[in-house]
């Protein structure tokens, strides 16, 4: 039975998210999942990179859960990427323990979709954002799964309704198990792509 490791990189799960929480709220009810909320394991950013490589290494499917912080990915998430995806271990000559496993990206994004054009107020899309983190993949030899959602953020008064917003975040949480528990979708669209 294959094994998927969400690592979570809210800065604050339990008092700055609405979606962030219940997708892993979701998630923690699922069966062959471990959940490693980084903020909580590592308040002063003092990654264990052996803790952190060995449950890599156990894992087929690996989740980086996460707001869409400023066009990236939060402190604490890009802190633990650079300690943990080191030369040796995810890449380099003698670099493969990560080849193959999926790397499923699934984000949320505070703003509408179509905010995030090449002519919308964000200026880019969505997929010329996450082109570090398809780098990454690349580089480290991971299949790359980006899972999206919009429209994420709840500011009383000012932006989206609360309900919206937790319902919008529950079909995140099944669009993410669905995928996890699907490891050949990708395969199976990159060889209808291909035809």
């Amino acid at each position: 039975m294959s094994k998927t490791l969400v690592i979570v990189g809210h800065p604050d799960l339990e008092n700055g998210s609405i979606a962030n929480k219940l997708i892993v709220e979701q998630l923690a009810q699922q069966e062959d999942i471990e959940i490693r909320d980084l903020i909580r394991l590592y308040p002063d950013f003092r990654i264990d990179v052996e803790t952190e490589q060995q449950a890599l290494l156990e894992a087929d499917t690996v989740v980086l859960q996460f707001p869409f912080f400023w066009y990236s990915v939060p402190a604490i998430l890009k802190h633990w990427l650079d300690q943990v995806f080191c030369y040796g271990f995810a890449y380099g000559s003698t670099g493969d323990k990560l080849h193959s496993k999926r790397l499923i990206i699934s984000t949320t994004i505070g703003g509408p979709e179509e905010s995030y054009q090449s002519n919308g107020y964000n200026s880019f899309s969505i997929d010329q954002l996450l082109a570090p983190l398809k780098q990454t993949a690349n580089l480290t030899g991971m299949i790359f799964e980006p899972l999206v959602s919009h429209s994420m953020v709840y500011i009383p008064g000012v932006y989206n309704v609360k309900e919206e917003v937790e319902e919008r975040a529950r079909e995140h949480a099944r669009r993410l198990v669905a995928s996890i528990n699907s490891p050949n979708r990708m395969k199976e669209e990159l060889a209808d792509a291909a035809v």
